[in-house]
């Protein structure tokens, strides 16, 4: 089986490396970091983008008489370098910002996010061959990304109508933002008399993206914000005949807060312990073989890490400990369960992260400043690889070289970080983390869990009451095939989030059953909502931001 990238084939013509397809990648992947900004500050999540810019990318290169496999691969590549090049990073910041923490400069989030985005790469090229050399790691989200590659660049149009059904969802998508806005209304109630709390949100994106979720995804959601609504409801007939609570207080209950967050950062702990033996025998199988580059990389993380528990004053002595050690062991973990499973749970990683920076008594500025820089550069590293397992599937006259499939993937980070630290920077000045428009349901979880580490004793004990039982049963949940984290979030999101997307999880079943499709044809619809509908929203922002 292929182990990374060909270094063997050279590139067979220079009229594959013309500046088209890099350009694209640029795009797109610069927009979808855009998207996953907004993705994360509304529903505490994110998507990879790769059908979007596989077949947005396949069309244009289509209209350019460009495509082959090469192009679409080295758009793909870029692009996919960009698309979550922020990711992480956007969240802790978030949580910085509610804690009462200034904005940090633009210049120095830009310099964080590119510095993960490298780090990432740096430990992606080390573990590319060990995990994509795994036979028991199957990639189950990335062979449809592939299949379509090879489609699209293959005798026929095939794909072509998925092309315009993204494009046409795209246009609705954002027409139906547009409309919205000027009616001034982002929700409904779903049925006359109820409460204000219970509405749902008018946003194409969180429905695309119930339309893009699975169906065990969408129970696990659904089960998180029934337990939120019970709770609503239980407060409310006790305020009665006072008005019933709105989500901002609705969210500082300890029976949502403390619940949510006890079964993710439970699940961290249990996952952690659950893959243990997956990075040992990962890290054992990335030093064998030839390959001195990996001995090379080894050595220097043990200079490293001698050098700064010699050399290093205590409190920076334990944040480069803490970089060294964590970055790799949560580069190896994320991407083994990424390649097995098709998730890479980057939030279970900074619940847990957070908890060990704060045992080690890391100041809070600088630990949510590494909780971004590790677990970004995690995803970094996952996205390398994945782009890695692509191009070993290339035709023989197509292979690239490792060093170009690295210069794709670094550009297009270079493009996703502008964008993406951009919209982070306005969305921090504005003041819009936390409000009705950007409720940022793991930011909150962050924010919450730092305080109850370093907060007063009185604060923690109370939080603890609920904090425990919750951690247990999350703990627990981690040797089931129970989706966790997105229970958590379904406790955390407002009802309005978690009925659009519920409605989508809906929605998808439904044309499930009818298309006999195994949700193909809801998934590709959901891709363009969340295209055009974060599109949408990007350039309704501060609009969005004034009213809230």
């Amino acid at each position: 089986m292929p182990s990374g990238p060909r270094e063997e084939s050279p590139p067979p013509s220079p009229r594959h490396l013309t500046l088209a397809p890099v350009a694209l990648g640029v795009l797109l992947g610069g927009c979808l970091s855009v998207l996953n900004v907004i993705l994360a500050f509304k529903a505490g999540t994110g998507s990879g983008g790769a059908i979007i810019t596989v077949l947005l990318g396949g069309a244009a290169l289509r209209l350019l008489r460009k495509l082959d496999w090469r192009t679409l691969f080295v758009t793909y590549a870029t692009a996919s370098g960009g698309t979550l090049a922020v990711s992480a990073i956007d969240t802790s910041i978030g949580a910085a910002l509610l804690g009462g923490a200034p904005m940090p400069a633009w210049i120095a989030l830009v310099g964080l996010a590119l510095l993960a985005n490298l780090l990432g790469l740096v430990l992606g090229v080390v573990l590319a061959p060990s995990i994509i050399g795994d036979p028991s790691l199957k990639y189950p989200a990335l062979w449809p990304v592939i299949d379509l590659m090879h489609a699209l660049t293959g005798s026929g149009d095939a794909g072509a109508g998925r092309q315009r059904l993204i494009v046409v969802s795209a246009v609705v998508a954002a027409v139906l933002a547009f409309t919205a806005a000027v009616a001034g209304r982002d929700s409904l109630p779903p049925a006359p008399g109820l409460p204000p709390y219970l509405v749902l949100s008018l946003s194409p994106m969180l429905f695309g993206l119930g339309l893009r979720l699975s169906g065990a995804a969408t129970v696990w959601i659904g089960l998180g914000a029934a337990y939120s609504l019970v709770v609503w409801y239980a407060t409310a007939l006790r305020a009665a005949p006072r008005p019933a609570p709105a989500y901002a207080e609705h969210l500082g209950s300890p029976w949502i807060l403390a619940v949510g967050v006890g079964l993710l950062l439970g699940y961290a702990c249990g996952f952690a312990a659950r893959t243990a033996d997956g990075p040992r025998r990962a890290a054992v199988r990335a030093m064998r073989g030839r390959g001195g580059h990996r001995w090379l990389a080894a050595a220097g993380v043990a200079a490293v890490t001698v050098t700064a528990v010699v050399a290093l004053p205590p409190p920076y002595r334990t944040i480069a400990v803490a970089l060294v050690v964590l970055a790799p062991l949560f580069a190896v973990i994320l991407n083994r369960v990424n390649a097995a499973t098709g998730m890479a749970p980057t939030g279970v990683l900074q619940f847990l992260t957070l908890v060990v920076l704060a045992l080690a008594h890391v100041p809070q500025g600088a630990a949510y400043l590494l909780v971004g820089l590790i677990c970004g550069s995690a995803l970094a590293s996952a996205y390398f690889i994945e782009a890695a397992k692509v191009a070993a599937t290339a035709p023989a006259r197509d292979a690239l070289r490792t060093r170009q499939l690295l210069a794709c993937q670094a550009i297009g980070s270079v493009a996703g970080v502008g964008t993406g630290i951009t919209l982070l920077f306005l969305v921090g000045e504005l003041g819009g983390v936390g409000t009705a428009a950007f409720p940022a349901p793991t930011s909150s979880a962050l924010e919450f869990l730092n305080g109850l580490l370093r907060g007063s004793p009185e604060y923690a004990s109370s939080a603890l009451l609920f904090l425990v039982p919750a951690g247990l049963a999350g703990l627990a949940l981690a040797w089931t095939p129970a989706l966790t984290t997105l229970l958590g979030l379904g406790v955390l999101l407002p009802a309005a989030t978690s009925a659009a997307i519920l409605l989508g999880g809906v929605a998808k079943l439904v044309s499930q059953r009818r298309r006999g499709d195994e949700g193909a044809f809801a998934a590709t619809v959901g891709s363009g909502l969340i295209l055009g509908g974060g599109l949408a929203n990007a350039v309704l922002l501060p609009s969005q931001l004034l009213t809230s």
